[in-house]
């Protein structure tokens, strides 16, 4: 099975099957995001205690990738320090952008889970649904450099 296979299965697997897909009541942080131009729509929802991310999820709507997206980003980022999560975040949006990322504060499954994506830089139309989760995600925690980081 090829590397791109493999990416596809991780990606079907996460769409039709996605981890903490709930509603977090009460929650801390929370925000909502979507991409009009293909119709999906997240809620993310996190739980922050000094300063560590102890719970997340997300609902919503939308196409596999979009979907796998938030599902892995709620499996990576749990149980990560807000400042952990914004690196990677960080490097996520680079990474589906270009080359330019660096993974190396996460575990070997973390890594593959989030290189899922990294042959979106090849379809730029489609880059969006990968990353409007990880928007809603810095809009969720205030993360105000996260604007630096798409342009």
């Amino acid at each position: 099975m090829s590397e791109l296979e493999i990416y596809q299965k991780i990606i079907l697997e996460h769409s039709k099957d996605p981890k903490n897909f709930k509603i977090l009541n009460p929650c801390t942080h929370s925000s909502k995001g979507n991409n009009p131009l293909c119709g999906d729509k997240v809620e993310i929802f996190t739980n922050v205690e000094n300063d560590l991310i102890n719970e997340i999820s997300f609902q919503g709507a939308g196409c596999a990738i979009s979907m796998a997206s938030a599902s892995i980003l709620t499996e990576v980022l749990l149980d990560k320090k807000v400042s952990q999560a914004k690196e990677v975040l960080d490097n996520f949006i680079k990474m589906v952008n270009s080359n330019n990322f660096n993974y190396d504060g996460l575990n070997k499954e973390e890594q593959n889970l989030l290189l899922t994506f990294s042959e979106m830089k090849k379809f730029p139309m489609r880059s969006k649904c990968a990353t409007m989760c990880w928007a809603t995600f810095a809009a969720a925690i205030n993360y105000d450099n996260y604007e630096n980081v798409t342009k």
